[in-house]
């Protein structure tokens, strides 16, 4: 690097099959950056490792390059930032200018590979050999998106995930050594640089763990988080002309993060704010894509045959071959409980009307709201049932991932009822007619405590009549965060919050005033959902999402013996905004 830095690459090139001699060219090349080790191992090659035989036997060659401070790459690792950034104009550059390239890259990978592509594509600037990416679950703002949910945070995420990178970056720097003997050049230092490496790492992450748990600065937006919000640089991945295919979940770990990353990029392009929702109508470009489905964040993506769909993105925009192109509705997505592929343009969704549903002293969710008011009563506890759903997501579904492989399902994919024990439950009516659940979610509360802290957890799930409650998606919100950016909030027209922003930070965190009626505005993350005739919907209000939320030392001691009274009806009544769609509408 410009550094002088050296970047460890596996440069894998086309053969004649049979001879394997270097095939004719010149080819374009697919650029990958990695933290888990270019030569990883299953599973860890899931998330970006190994070679992609099917592309690179269709003409592509294919360069895989270890994170500066990951696998055998030189120099110091640091979560995104300015100088990865950097890394990667220089190695886009680099890998233009490969014996039998064309002078076109695209980028592709999963996860940290597809944040990373954002990245890259924002700071290569105009006119750049970087002309496609396919990223892959690509988180929007790490920290809403991962390190925290409505600023709780999510400290067994991080401390298991960083205990997964130590693990790659000591055995993958070793296979490095293994495959050239354990005769590593002078500058790859040995198997004592790769100890080192593991050190280095357990520095990195043990100090943000320990500091968000003391409800250090880490525990809150801000500086450190702002290098890795890439919905920041979408605007200039859109005006330095990269042509973009994202791919996400709604069981994924960046859920939240992926419609709101083609949005804002759809809007770039249509010249609107990027962090505002799309306006029915508006012109959408080829250039952006999205495709969404009931999938985990390691996915075999029910059979779907992902380098198929790569193979004629990077062919339409590096081989100029126009029969490759993907044509159709730009945001393609599958619902959960359903089969079939639904095409919209907009997100959110304009055939998906925001519906209030209210939450009445009977456990219904109505549409009409009781005139007087009611009280329900939640008390604050720390722990309850497993939320296997969670538990599922943000072990990035891994445990699916083999169970599905051997033709089995977990079991909580199927049902989270033991979850709403001693939880305030509000559930519909059955629906008459199949009903699509599509887009962002608001759960708006009025309650009173007795502390100065609150917490609220919201689970939605889909109730068949056999009373089987499937997991669809949730949300949280610390109470002392509830202040929201009227920026990045979106509305609806009569004022109504149709997806909140919370600032976060720790200048605008406000303690709950005991007593005194507070709102609460929950994010709920988006997803899409096909209810069935005779299902219904459940909204099930906890205070606790174990093992996964876990609020920091200060929070937890203002949240022991809370006791919230939550409004129902009256003046002020808490109720669920959802977007619900005719099926038949979204074609």
């Amino acid at each position: 690097m410009s550094d002088g830095v050296e970047l460890r690459a596996d440069i894998h090139y086309p053969t004649v099959p049979e001879t394997g001699e270097p095939a004719a060219g010149p080819f374009p090349v697919l650029l990958s950056v990695t933290p888990y080790g270019k030569k990883a191992p299953p599973p860890a090659a899931q998330i970006g490792g190994g070679a992609t035989r099917y592309l690179i036997k269709r003409g592509y060659i294919e360069v895989m390059v270890d994170v500066r401070g990951t696998g055998a790459s030189g120099g110091s690792f640091e979560m995104f930032g300015h100088r990865q950034a950097q890394d990667g104009v220089e190695l886009v550059q680099w890998a233009s200018a490969l014996p039998n390239a064309n002078g076109r890259v695209g980028m592709f990978g999963i996860s940290y590979l597809a944040i990373n592509q954002l990245f890259t594509a924002a700071a290569v600037g105009p006119d750049s050999p970087l002309k496609a990416i396919f990223p892959v679950m690509a988180a929007r703002d790490f920290y809403r998106d991962a390190a925290a949910m409505g600023g709780v945070p999510h400290l067994r995420t991080i401390r298991a995930y960083s205990a997964i990178y130590r693990l790659l970056n000591v055995v993958n720097p070793t296979l490095e050594l293994l495959s050239r003997g354990g005769h590593p050049r002078p500058r790859a230092g040995g198997f004592a640089a790769v100890r080192q490496r593991g050190r280095d790492q357990r520095r990195y992450f043990g100090p943000l763990v320990a500091d968000a748990m003391a409800g250090g600065d880490t525990a809150y937006d801000g500086p450190f988080w702002d290098a890795m919000r890439p919905g920041d640089v979408l605007g200039d991945v859109a005006a330095n002309g990269v042509a973009v295919f994202l791919v996400g979940g709604w069981h994924d770990a960046f859920q939240r993060g992926e419609p709101l990353n083609y949005a804002a990029l759809q809007n770039a392009l249509a010249g609107r704010p990027d962090a505002a929702p799309m306006e029915p109508g508006q012109p959408v470009s080829e250039r952006v894509r999205l495709l969404m489905g009931p999938w985990y964040h390691v996915s075999d993506f029910d059979g779907l045959r992902l380098a198929e769909l790569q193979l004629r993105w990077f062919d339409h925009w590096l081989k100029d071959e126009p029969m490759a192109a993907v044509t159709g509705a730009p945001f393609t997505f599958q619902a959960i409980g359903s089969t079939q592929w639904f095409h919209a343009r907009e997100y959110p969704l304009a055939a998906a009307t925001p519906t209030r549903l209210y939450l009445s002293d009977s456990g219904r969710l109505t549409r009409d709201c009781a005139g007087e008011k009611s009280e329900a009563t939640l008390n604050y506890a720390a722990r309850g049932p497993l939320a296997g759903r969670s538990l599922e997501q943000w072990s990035l579904g891994m445990n699916s991932f083999f169970t599905t492989r051997r033709g089995r399902r977990i079991r909580y994919d199927a049902d989270n009822s033991r979850l709403q024990r001693k939880a305030l439950t509000y559930t519909t009516e059955p629906f008459t007619t199949p009903t699509l659940v599509a887009g962002p979610i608001t759960l708006t509360v009025h309650a009173t405590a007795n502390t100065t802290e609150t917490l609220w957890v919201a689970h939605l799930d889909d109730v068949a009549p056999d009373g089987i409650s499937r997991p669809l998606t949730q949300g949280a919100l610390l109470g002392s965060h509830r202040a929201l950016d009227p920026a990045l909030t979106w509305y609806l027209p009569d004022g109504t919050v149709l997806r909140p922003h919370h600032f976060s930070t720790r200048s605008a965190v406000q303690p709950v005033v005991p007593g005194e009626v507070t709102r609460y505005d929950v994010e709920i993350f988006p997803t899409a959902a096909l209810i069935a005739p005779d299902h219904r919907l459940r909204l099930t209000l906890t205070t606790y999402d174990f093992p996964h939320l876990v609020p920091t030392k200060p929070a937890r001691r203002a949240l022991v013996g809370g006791s919230y009274r939550l409004q129902q009806g009256g003046p002020t009544p808490s109720h669920l905004l959802v977007p619900l769609a005719d099926p038949d509408r979204v074609t």
